[in-house]
């Protein structure tokens, strides 16, 4: 809690922070705002008569957030350039550091200057990547007593070779050789799995496991394996997850969205964004890289496999049978080990990948404000893929690829935004959010003083069934009116608008329209996690109470090519569309609108649902080590007070001058900023919302009250004297009090303290 004195003297910084957005531009992406002063064509209500403080392309009571604006999206996106630049996109594997995702990144630049931008450019960073040795390749033998190899896994997929995509490999596995004659097979991975293992009186430690991929961050699974002390880990795509008709002799794809018993999943496995040489700090030229062996990324070999290659192994694995709830669907009897069944065979392990300092790049094009040039709507999509992509992420970088060519097409008929709409497509985003990470971390500063929001797509579709949507509360409300001007993408459904589709078909977050389930899934994990801009992000889904996925079957593989986007899932690109067109309304609507279109009360909603999951978890818990919520509670109850009547304020406005604009923009822009604590989680320094942030057992989890929920993980799992964790849990919930108070005093009248 601050005294008065630091209260005043934190508001004088402000104001002199203020002061000084007009005159600094945005630092090295070229110097946008440097090359784009105030001229006599920009018209800056500030500087012009009361006439001009009364004009804003959105009253401030009124409810059509997108205007003119809005319509001409709407009408100009069109399909069949979505379908044809995906066309493109997916012509060749374009992994980061290749020449092939230089390629694109050269496209992409070329593409948005003759779309019209006022600037796009490359933005380089020099990242650590691991790759593949090509003239060595990582693979798993399985050996007779006598040495003689028995099978050999396969490094890429069956009849889908192209020099442009990689074999199979985990990215950040280190290079090692391991030969055992034990393996333990672990479910999932997943650190309730580890502990069944060791309560069955098998033990991992010294030895090679194998899991199964899905229900979680492989990334975790290797983390778990390590945390109990194996030596290597074997990940591999089981049918029951991937393709769950198998047994029945349902075909696979091309025929289907079902992954054919060769797709090998490739992917990362490293468990903190950005280059692990530079921890926290960017990779600027000249910059202290951490050594190799001080980083923070994996310490045993892992690799990935397909199924028909796993059934090889697991046949051969002796030992007790599993659980029922951990048999797959091979035809074979699953059991735990550690031996295998032929005394004197064995498994030998072997991976090369090779470590590298390469350039990855960033694309980034600008739309300057007409009034606010210094207020920033982000839209962002990572650009590189593992394989060709159709999916992730290149259905995504196709519709934002139409989406600025629309935009192009607005303002050479004279529309320009009241704010600036920045563009960006990401490098190296498969890897750990390298592009985005290394950015947010150059230009943590910019973005806390001037990013409005943060529009990340990552892909645009996964399955046509029904759309996901997390989102930060600000962007709520915002969100769901989009949906209600967008027409849904298939009128034979008897839906109108995508609201109506939305809304009445089973989702993927369940009750919820828009979940807070924003974990670290995708590129807006640093920007929420670090700068706390706030985060919108969505996604077609499959129908999951039905399929149960937790991932796409041909997820990461060489089969999401463009055919099973044109032939399965999207023929007609519609839901493309319907995507791209919600998009680019959320921008329109942040950028255009004199009075950002939030409800700050949509906080409150969220903040109560955190106490409430947390005396659910651990009510009993925290009541007999005399632990209460009560001060978390007073402090939303203020913070709930100030946003009532900020709202009250805003709702009986009449007339609305460009600097009370600015001072109440400036508002709702700093409440979920003020939610970042600068040491970050305890177990997690990284992560720094305090407020939103994911399980420390599973990346793709997202949890409220991170930072609590570390430190109440870390005392459960306390063997002995645990006194010292309780005190860390109570820190901790202090933290989390004081950031919602911050929350608090942002939403106060400006003109008291």
């Amino acid at each position: 809690m601050m005294d008065g004195r630091s209260q005043g003297a934190v508001r004088s910084m402000l104001v002199a922070a203020l002061s000084c957005l007009f005159l600094v531009s945005l630092p090295s992406l070229h110097n946008i705002l440097h090359t784009h002063t105030l001229t006599a064509d920009v018209k800056d209500p500030s500087l012009h008569d009361e006439k001009s403080e009364e004009e804003g392309r959105v009253k401030p009571s009124g409810e059509d957030y997108f205007g003119l604006a809005g319509e001409q999206i709407l009408t100009e996106m069109k399909a069949e350039n979505i379908e044809k630049n995906l066309r493109y996109l997916t012509s060749k594997g374009h992994m980061a550091g290749s020449q092939q995702d230089l390629e694109q990144a050269e496209y992409l630049r070329e593409a948005w200057q003759q779309a019209g931008l006022d600037q796009a450019f490359l933005q380089p960073y020099h990242v650590q990547l691991s790759h593949p040795d090509i003239n060595k390749p990582n693979k798993v033998y399985l050996l007779d007593e006598a040495g003689h190899i028995k099978f050999r896994s396969s490094i890429m997929e069956e009849g889908t070779y192209d020099e442009t995509i990689p074999p199979a490999f985990l990215a950040f596995s280190p290079a090692a050789t391991i030969q055992t004659s034990e393996m333990v097979y672990v479910n999932y991975g997943r650190y309730e799995d580890f502990l069944v293992v060791e309560g069955a009186g098998v033990s991992v430690v010294g030895r090679l496991v194998i899991a199964r991929l899905g229900r979680g961050f492989r990334g975790d699974k290797v983390h778990n394996a390590q945390r109990f002390n194996a030596t290597g880990i074997i990940l591999y795509t089981d049918p029951s997850d991937y393709h769950p008709e198998w047994e029945r002799g349902a075909a696979a794809y091309p025929s289907s969205i079902w992954l054919p018993d060769t797709g090998i999943q490739r992917g990362t496995i490293l468990w903190r964004d950005g280059d692990p040489t530079t921890p926290l700090y960017p990779t600027l030229e000249g910059v202290y890289r951490v050594p190799d062996e001080e980083t923070d990324t994996p310490s045993i070999p892992a690799h990935c496999i397909s199924y028909r290659d796993a059934l090889k192994l697991l046949v051969n694995l002796g030992g007790k049978e599993v659980p029922e709830a951990w048999r797959g669907a091979l035809n074979i009897t699953y059991r735990m080990g550690p031996q295998l069944a032929k005394p004197g065979w064995s498994i030998k392990l072997e991976v090369n990948n090779v470590k590298r300092i390469v350039p990855t790049y960033n694309v980034i094009g600008y739309i300057r404000g007409a009034e606010e040039p210094d207020r920033y709507v982000m839209y962002a999509n990572h650009r590189d893929s593992w394989t060709f992509g159709s999916c992730d992420p290149s259905s995504a970088t196709a519709v934002q690829m139409e989406m600025i060519r629309a935009f192009g097409t607005m303002l050479a008929a004279g529309w320009r935004p009241r704010r600036s709409m920045v563009f960006t497509s990401w490098g190296a985003g498969e890897f750990g959010f390298f592009g985005s990470t290394e950015m947010v971390e150059e230009y943590l500063q910019v973005l806390g003083a001037r990013a409005v929001a943060f529009l990340n797509v990552d892909q645009a579709i996964v399955h046509p069934y029904n759309l996901m949507v997390s989102a930060t509360p600000l962007l709520h409300k915002l969100t769901r009116e989009a949906t209600k001007r967008v027409p849904a993408p298939d009128p034979k459904l008897g839906y109108v608008t995508l609201w109506d589709h939305w809304t009445q078909r089973v989702r993927y977050s369940g009750q919820d329209h828009i979940d807070y389930n924003l974990a670290s899934i995708s590129d807006h994990a640093p920007v929420y996690q670090r700068a706390g801009v706030p985060i919108f992000y969505t996604v077609w889904k499959n129908n999951f109470p039905e399929l149960k996925l937790s991932d796409y079957p041909i997820y990461h593989t060489t089969y999401e090519d463009f055919d099973a986007m044109k032939n399965i899932l999207d023929p007609t690109f519609s839901y493309h569309l319907a995507l791209g067109r919600l998009w680019a309304l959320m921008g329109i609507g942040l950028a255009d609108a004199k009075l950002l279109p939030v409800d700050p009360l949509d906080e409150t909603l969220m903040l109560r649902r955190m106490v409430s999951g947390l005396r659910q978890d651990y009510g009993p818990l925290l009541d007999q080590h005399g632990i209460t919520l009560d001060h978390v509670e007073a402090a939303i109850s203020r913070f709930q007070e100030a946003a009532l009547s900020f709202t009250s304020f805003v709702a009986n406005l009449t007339h609305v001058p460009s600097l009370l604009a600015r001072q109440l923009n400036d508002q709702v822009m700093a409440l979920e900023k003020s939610y970042i604590f600068s040491e970050g989680s305890p177990i997690r320094p990284h992560m720094k919302n305090m407020i939103l942030g994911t399980s420390n057992l599973n990346q793709y989890q997202g949890v409220l009250a991170p930072g609590v929920r570390d430190a109440l993980w870390e005392a459960t799992q306390c063997p002995e004297s645990c006194d010292g964790h309780w005190r860390l849990v109570r820190h901790q919930l202090s933290i989390l009090q004081c950031v919602i108070n911050s929350a608090g005093l942002i939403m106060k009248d400006i003109r008291s303290l």
